[in-house]
Order: C-alpha cells, then sequence, then structure tokens
C-alpha cells in the first residue's frame, strides 16, 4: 500500500502553520504533526497594508525552524501558501523575495477563490456527510483572520458565495481604538459587522431555509476546547450517546457566546492555554459566528475543525492519488456561473445553445492542440457568461461581460483564470487583440489558450445569432483540414451562415483547420 507524506504549510493572517499529512488510497488523510508560530502578518498589512523588515525577518525565521521539521519527516512533497495578509500588502512581491532568497520556500498567494475552494475540498472528504448535509440550505461560514466567506448550498448546488473584508483580525484592528471610548464593546462589533451579513441575507436566503451551518475557521479548535472545559445549560462536550460534539443548536450557541463573552482575553488566555493574541480574537470570532447564526436563522451549526492546511492535503491527495471527495465541484463551479448569468438575465435558451455547440467542437479539437479538462471548464463557464453585458448596454456586449466577470468572485477558478474567462467573452466579435495588448497579464501560452478558446465561442455565438435556436442539433465530422459542422434544421439560416463565415478565418489561424457550416434540412 502506497503512502505518501505530505507537508502544508499556511501563512496566515494572524500565525504561520505547519501540518504534516500521512496519505493514503485506503486510510485517506492522517495528521502526523502540527506546528504553529505567531506571526502577526495582518496587523501590519490591515492597518499599513506594508510588511515590515522585522516581520518578514520573523517570517523567515519561522520557515527556517519548518524547514528542519520537514527533513524530520523525510517530506518531499509540501505546498506553502499566503492568504489576505500577504494578498493585500502592497510590499508583497518583495516579501516573496527575500523569503525565497532566505529560506528557498517559494510561497504561492492564493486568491481569495482559491483560498476557499481548497477548504471546501476538505469539508467535503471527512466524515460529517458533507453532500448529505447540502441536501437541505447549508451555509458554510468560512470566517478567517482578514475576511469571512459566505457560500449557500441548497440541493446539493451551490446557489451564491460572497466575501466580506470582515475577519476577526481586521475587525479588532479597526474598533481597537475605539473599544477605550463605549461601554458596549459587542455592540460596537455587531453595528460593524451586521448590515454587511443582513444584505447577503436579503440577496440570497430569502427563498431558501438554511437549515445547517458549516463552521470553518482557525478559532474554531479553541472554540471546541472551550466547551470541553466547560458544562453550562445543555451544552455538553459530548452527546447523550457519549460521543463527542460536532455540532451546537441555536440555543447552546447563544449559552456558549454569553459565557465566552463574559471573560477576559487574559482569563481565555490562561484556561485554554494558548497566546493571550490569539485568544483576544476568540471575543469578534464568537460575534461573527453569532451574527450569521442570527441573520441566517439556522438550526445547527458543525464545527468542522477544517483549516487551510487540510485543504492543500486534499487537495494534494486529488491530483496525485486521485483521492477524490464525493461532491462534484466543477458542477459548484457551473452552478455559480448559472446562477450569475440568471442575475443578469442572460436567455438559458441562448446559453444552453452555444455552450452545447461551443463544447462539441471543444472536443473535436482537444486531441490536435493539447487542451485540458481545465481549458474545457473555462470554455463552459465563458459560454455561459457571454452575453451576460447585455443586461447593461446592448451596444458594447463584450466590454460589458468582461467587466461583470472581472468583478465577479467564481469559488473554484483562480483569479488568473477568471482573468481569461473575461477576455474570452470580451472578444466575441471585431478582431481579437494582438498579445502586447494585453499589458503582461498573461504568459504566451495563455494567451494562445484564449485565442483558441474565443475562436470556438464566436462560432458557438454564431450559430444562434438570431437566438431563435434554429438547429434542431448539431454534429461534426473533421476530414483533414476541414471540421464540418452541420446543423440540422429546415429554418432559413442565412444570418448564421454569415456571421460564421465572418469567424470562421480566425478559427481557421488559431486550430490550422477551415470549419465549414452546413445544413441539413430535415423535418
Amino acid at each position: 500500500m502506497a503512502v505518501t507524506t505530505f507537508a502544508a504549510i499556511d501563512v496566515g493572517s494572524h500565525e504561520t502553520t505547519l501540518r504534516i499529512y500521512e496519505i493514503s488510497k485506503r486510510n485517506g488523510i492522517h495528521e502526523l504533526d502540527y506546528v504553529h508560530h505567531t506571526s502577526r502578518l495582518g496587523y501590519e498589512t490591515y492597518s499599513t497594508r506594508h510588511v515590515s523588515s522585522h516581520s518578514i525577518e520573523k517570517l523567515c525565521k519561522i520557515l527556517n525552524g519548518f524547514s528542519l521539521k520537514l527533513k524530520e519527516y523525510s517530506v518531499s512533497d509540501y505546498m506553502i501558501v499566503a492568504t489576505s495578509a500577504l494578498r493585500e500588502a502592497d510590499n508583497n512581491l518583495i516579501v516573496l523575495d527575500q523569503v525565497k532568497q532566505r529560506t528557498s520556500f517559494q510561497i504561492k498567494i492564493l486568491s481569495n477563490s482559491e483560498q476557499r475552494y481548497l477548504c471546501y475540498k476538505a469539508i467535503a472528504l471527512t466524515p460529517n456527510s458533507f453532500h448529505k448535509l447540502i441536501q437541505k440550505g447549508t451555509l458554510i461560514a468560512d470566517v478567517g483572520g482578514g475576511s469571512i466567506q459566505l457560500s449557500i448550498f441548497d440541493k446539493n448546488a451551490l446557489i451564491a458565495t460572497q466575501n466580506f473584508p470582515l475577519g476577526s483580525l481586521r475587525i479588532q484592528e479597526i474598533l481597537q481604538n475605539m473599544r477605550n471610548v463605549t461601554d458596549n464593546y459587542q455592540n460596537l462589533v455587531y453595528e460593524y459587522i451586521s448590515h454587511d451579513l443582513h444584505v447577503f441575507t436579503q440577496l440570497y436566503l430569502k427563498d431558501i431555509k438554511v437549515k445547517n451551518i458549516i463552521a470553518v475557521g482557525n478559532q474554531l479548535s479553541s472554540f471546541v476546547k472551550y466547551l470541553s472545559n466547560h458544562n453550562f445549560g445543555n451544552l455538553l462536550p459530548f452527546d447523550s450517546k457519549g460521543n463527542k460534539k460536532d455540532s451546537v443548536n441555536r440555543n447552546e450557541y447563544d449559552e456558549f457566546y454569553r459565557s465566552i463573552i463574559s471573560q477576559k482575553p487574559e482569563e481565555l488566555s490562561r484556561e485554554l492555554n494558548i497566546s493571550l493574541d490569539k485568544a483576544s480574537l476568540l471575543l469578534p470570532t464568537a460575534m461573527i459566528y453569532h451574527n450569521i447564526f442570527e441573520e441566517s436563522q439556522a438550526e445547527q451549526m458543525w464545527l468542522s475543525g477544517i483549516t487551510l492546511c487540510d485543504g492543500m492535503a486534499a487537495d494534494f491527495a486529488e491530483r496525485k492519488l486521485h483521492i477524490a471527495p464525493a461532491h462534484s465541484f466543477a458542477d459548484d463551479i457551473l452552478s455559480a456561473a448559472r446562477k450569475i448569468a440568471a442575475r443578469y438575465k442572460c436567455s438559458k435558451e441562448h446559453t444552453g445553445i452555444v455552450e452545447s455547440v461551443a463544447l462539441k467542437i471543444f472536443d473535436a479539437m482537444k486531441k490536435q492542440n493539447t487542451l485540458t479538462r481545465q481549458e474545457r471548464l473555462l470554455l463552459q463557464i465563458a459560454a455561459i457568461l457571454h452575453n451576460c453585458g447585455a443586461f447593461i448596454n446592448l451596444n458594447d456586449i463584450g466590454e460589458n461581460s468582461y467587466k461583470i466577470v472581472t468583478s465577479t468572485e467564481i469559488i473554484g477558478i483562480s483569479h488568473k483564470q477568471r482573468m481569461m474567462v473575461a477576455s474570452i467573452v470580451h472578444y466575441t466579435t471585431g478582431t481579437f487583440p494582438e498579445y502586447a495588448q494585453f499589458d503582461d497579464v498573461f504568459e504566451k501560452e495563455e494567451y494562445i489558450k484564449i485565442a483558441k478558446l474565443n475562436a470556438i465561442l464566436r462560432l458557438a455565438d454564431a450559430m444562434d445569432r438570431s437566438h431563435r435556436q434554429k438547429f434542431r442539433h448539431v454534429t461534426l465530422v473533421q476530414r483533414g483540414g476541414t471540421l464540418y459542422i452541420t446543423g440540422h434544421t429546415l429554418y432559413d439560416i442565412t444570418l448564421e451562415q454569415g456571421i460564421f463565415d465572418t469567424h470562421a478565418d480566425f478559427f481557421e489561424e488559431v486550430f490550422g483547420i477551415k470549419p465549414v457550416l452546413k445544413q441539413k434540412k430535415e423535418f
């Protein structure tokens, strides 16, 4: 039985963490060791947007210590990432360079959507039956130091997701000066976070009854420790059958909340044997979860204990050992794209035809052009969203669609991939720009992929230019240097044929194959 040792390092806003895992197909993912050190990068970034040389030096010292731990376990496979604390720092490139020079570690700064996607993968691999919970309204509340991510699932699909810059560390940093001039710090925090959460509720939860909250965040381990140390009301560390509890209902959480906010950070630090910095974050974190509980009116909150490191391990297990979660996250990505399209009143009939034809063309061309399943997904998203800009203005649909896609987060694809989708939908008409016009946003290989996917989308869109879904079905056959695309219909397709021919030259240019649209009349 093949067993792999994998290490995950999270350069977080409050602390830098190393977790070492043993991974195998038979036993799944098992944590071997856990080391963490306070680094406080978020304190600087959220207040000054700059990481000091002192903090860089401390981070490098921590990482060099982690390097010794990797050697101790003979780890060769590892991943090291950073999130908002470096993502928002104005000197993050300098930080990355200094870390590489002093430690040999190359940190990857995750986009917000990549960060959350990794956590969701870990949740889906845990034994809390994630895929069963999300059959009914389930809200994943991922509370970090820098931000909150709320994602609502219902009927096994991702309905909506939204990020708020309201993490526990950021709230503490922003409100700490006001704390000395108010008698009700809890109310101050509540006022600060409640509006955004209420807007999310009004926009996305009006027609969904939320049954479960899955709580994610680095502070949850301290929460669980607190529960284990206390016995108040109905909130016990074990249920009636003697099993350790990993969930609380609303009444139990209220009781827990009232208890924890009555204690000072110094008291919590001593009781839970955690640093004073970490204890001071328990109050704003507890308030955030309390507000989410109240706004969503959920029945139950599951304390998942999932971390970003667990997400990295789950991602590694899926990529290298093919240990896949029961839940299909590719379907979630497409579900989210369809929800965005519906928000901007896109025609389901039109986008459905364009999506179907685009995927058929892609499948016909992928072997000769080394296009992967990931590019197929990007094309599918682009087909779903290519016409969303019409909601804003019919005069420049491509430009407006580009702006919508770049401004809308899609969990499961990276920021770079979202920019690729935006560029694909941007140029469905007119001349496709030269590489120099992209201002070094993309590598040359990425530019070629965008051009190829755009060429496919142009042809697929042309085949329903009238938005009347004239073709009953479409078949494709490649002979030599020609791709014959046959549309089965009795309708007049003069418009579709003309637009198709306009885009055929660009398709031939990027693929080296001439596309030809043929009509087969059949009843």
